[in-house]
């Protein structure tokens, strides 16, 4: 305070008022800054001392040739007279009485002195000293020193801000700013002694740390309370050594190994259960040598049945052959005899008891797997079809009660042993892909219940479900059922789709579902229309595929899946706007599971296409899928419209949000409930944990399964120790940056020459 007082009062007003003066009369242009002032001066003083031994006249022509003649090396390309004419000519510019010592030398500070003048004055101006520049620099050297006296309390360490390379204004009203009374003086003596208090306890480094990163006053608790448990934390790591000095390579390394073994252990169940086969397969030998004989000659046979096998080697036959496979419709062709420890019935929601009990009469236990929200049991007509119920199209329609769909269900084999075994639900789920679709699905159908990780895509704002509305979906309704069906232009925009996938995406699945059996075929044959005018789609289209381009109705895809699903509901509205209340399939008993098996047979992404928005369905109306159907379209929009609140329940996450957010990474904390701090940087998204993961389930969990399952989601995945995010978060944030790629150097660039061209070139 009292250097810049001094400064302000004294110095700075003195000195800048002389050098004015001083300077006008050398006609030299206005100093922008104190540093340039210091140039102007040594200039100056530097001429003074040139013209007290030089005539002014060594000033008006280059010395570029003297300055050669002259140096103590010789130059081939000068002659010798040449050099002595020059020399000679260079002594004519000495004043009369005056020894120059090292004549090269000075006529080398002449030449810099000229070129720095005429760098600062009018062209043609001579250089001439004005009186006084010694007082002026005698002032100007006491300035300097203050001024630098200044610029290490104030931590101006760069050029750009220290004092003496501010312009003049600024340098004037900062000094000012510093001189003027503070009420921090008023208590200078009180802080003075808890400075020294401070000091005593050893925490000048805190008190550095604090000044140079401008804490407030409101943090500074909050600052030392993490100062003290960082260095309890640091004294308990030097005394326990259980916690191997938070020596985080170590454990590293262990959980490394860990998840070798556990690899290995999961690769290795399946040679163990073939070696296991092939000993009980020798043991059997041994053991029945007169099933082995008959079993080589029955083997020999084109065909061998079940009673065949039973028969001859009923022994043997549990190690040939430990597992069957068969629908519901061959377990009659399985001998009574054989019976199975366990019968595992697959898709049970789809079938009834009825269907599954000649597997289910031959087990000892039975597990059954489904979808009680997806699966139901189809109808199932024994008899002959009365011809006045067929349809006008030939196809037979069988005719159900209005609680026939229900009551189907309620009978399905799932139910039913639901009602007599023990029931566990899986609500895992490791799909990778498809989190906005997943989401709507577990909300409206499953109650929440279902577990899945966010996909990376969807934190870089690809949804993996979309909503497209057709304009002008009118037409007329149907003569014989009274719908609005399978509109032109609806169909004209899933063929649009269709041929925008095939061409973008060749290598993922399509499929195309729709609630109305006529719009199906009307696509279809759109589409393959359409390939006449696009020939290179043809093998996505009709190729034989894994999982090949289909068209279908919702009743017939229960048990397909593919990559991506256009959903094009099928039904439009009547030229005046109105929705009638035909849906097909979705407006009877059990549309709503219909929809429900519509929504889940994509695996990444779903496109609906709908010629009618939610608000035009009349709930009073309509009933079962549709309203169904209008509850999703609106949820799609609102979960489109709805903001993420940030989870600030970890404090150490929270702060290492902010150090990654201070060096441009987008960052989101509490991802979708289900991560604790995600970022992204052009392209490359990271989901970061701590170890608190480790809590939430086991070993292989959180070490092996869940990091594998989030990469196969897009995420670039690391967890963090606690102890380096509390000892350092700044190694942390900086190691999170290199991974993404966000420090890297831009490619070097070099100058391409361009060579001009004439035009005959």
């Amino acid at each position: 305070h009292r250097i810049a007082q001094h400064l302000h009062e004294d110095l700075l007003p003195q000195l800048f008022s002389r050098a004015q003066e001083l300077i006008r009369g050398t006609y030299m242009r206005p100093f922008e800054n104190f540093a340039e002032l210091g140039t102007y001066l040594s200039l100056l003083l530097d001429l003074r001392d040139t013209l007290d031994r030089f005539l002014p006249v060594v000033f008006d022509r280059s010395l570029t040739e003297l300055i050669l003649a002259t140096a103590p090396w010789r130059d081939n390309d000068m002659s010798g007279a040449n050099r002595r004419r020059l020399k000679k000519l260079a002594k004519e510019y000495v004043r009369p009485g005056v020894h120059v010592g090292d004549m090269h030398e000075s006529l080398v500070q002449i030449q810099q002195q000229r070129i720095l003048w005429q760098r600062f004055v009018a062209e043609g101006v001579p250089p001439e000293v004005p009186v006084g520049i010694v007082d002026v620099q005698s002032v100007f050297s006491e300035t300097a020193v203050q001024l630098a006296q200044l610029n290490d309390p104030l931590r101006l360490l760069t050029r750009d801000t220290q004092l003496e390379y501010l312009p003049i204004g600024a340098l004037v009203q900062k000094v000012e700013g510093l001189a003027a009374n503070s009420d921090a003086l008023n208590n200078l003596q009180e802080r003075s002694a808890l400075m020294s208090t401070l000091r005593d306890l050893q925490l000048d480094p805190l008190i550095a740390d604090l000044a140079a990163r401008h804490v407030p006053e409101a943090q500074v608790e909050a600052e030392l309370e993490q100062a003290w448990w960082q260095s309890a934390l640091e004294s308990l790591l030097q005394t326990e050594r259980a916690l191997l000095g938070a020596n985080t390579t170590v454990l590293d390394r262990l959980e490394a190994d860990f998840r070798l073994v556990d690899e290995a252990h999961a690769a290795g169940s399946a040679q163990l259960l073939s070696w296991q086969l092939a000993e009980n397969w020798k043991i059997g030998l041994v053991d029945w040598p007169d099933e082995a004989s008959l079993l080589k000659k029955l083997l020999r046979r084109s065909k061998v049945t079940s009673f065949d096998l039973q028969t001859t080697a009923p022994h043997l036959s549990r190690t040939i052959a430990p597992v069957w496979l068969a629908s519901p419709y061959e377990v009659s062709q399985i001998v009574d005899s054989c019976v199975f420890d366990t019968v595992i019935l697959v898709d049970a929601g789809a079938t009834t008891i009825a269907e599954n009990a000649g597997a289910i009469r031959r087990a000892r236990q039975i597990i059954a797997f489904g979808d009680p929200v997806t699966q139901s049991p189809a109808p199932f007509a024994t008899g002959i079809i009365d011809p006045d119920l067929a349809e006008q199209d030939g196809e037979a329609r069988i005719v159900e009660s209005p609680d026939a769909s229900d009551e189907r269900h309620a009978d399905s084999a799932l139910a039913r042993l639901g009602s007599l075994l023990t029931t566990l639900s899986l609500t895992r789920s490791y799909r990778a892909g498809g989190e906005d679709l997943a989401e709507l699905v577990n909300r409206r159908f499953y109650g929440g219940k279902i577990e899945s990780l966010p996909w990376a895509g969807s934190f870089l704002g690809h949804s993996s479900i979309a909503l497209e509305y057709v304009e002008n979906g009118f037409g007329m309704p149907d003569g014989d059922t009274g719908a609005v069906e399978s509109v032109q232009a609806e169909v004209d925009r899933v063929v649009e789709l269709v041929l925008e996938h095939a061409a973008q995406r060749p290598r993922e699945s399509l499929m195309v579902l729709t609630a109305s059996s006529r719009h199906a075929i009307r696509v279809q044959q759109a589409v393959l229309a359409a390939l006449a005018n696009s020939p290179e789609l043809t093998d996505f289209v009709v190729g034989d595929r894994p999982e090949p381009f289909t068209v279908s109705t919702i009743e017939h895809a229960v048990a397909e899946s593919r990559d991506r699903v256009i959903f094009s509901i099928g039904y439009g509205r009547t030229p005046h706007g109105r929705v009638l209340s035909d849906f097909g399939a979705l407006g009877e008993p059990g549309g709503e599971r219909l929809l429900a098996v519509a929504m889940t047979r994509a695996r990444r992404s779903m496109v609906i296409v709908s010629c009618f928005e939610p608000e035009d369905i009349d709930d009073a109306r309509m009933e079962h899928g549709a309203v169904a159907l209008a509850q999703i379209l609106d949820e799609i929009g609102a979960r489109a419209a709805e903001i993420p609140l940030p989870d600030d329940s970890d404090p150490m996450l929270v702060d290492l949000a902010r150090r990654l957010e201070a060096r441009g990474i987008n960052v989101a904390l509490g991802h979708r409930g289900k991560l604790g701090l995600v970022a992204s940087h052009g392209g490359i998204c990271v989901a970061i944990e701590t170890d608190t993961v480790l809590l939430r389930g086991s070993l292989r969990e959180s070490l092996r399964l869940r990091p594998e399952l989030l990469r196969r989601l897009g995420w670039h995945y690391m967890r963090v120790h606690v102890f380096e995010l509390f000892s350092d978060p700044d190694a942390v944030a900086q190691s999170i940056v290199k991974l993404l790629g966000a420090n890297a150097p831009a490619a070097p660039t070099e100058p391409i020459d361009i060579v001009p061209t004439t035009p005959d070139s």
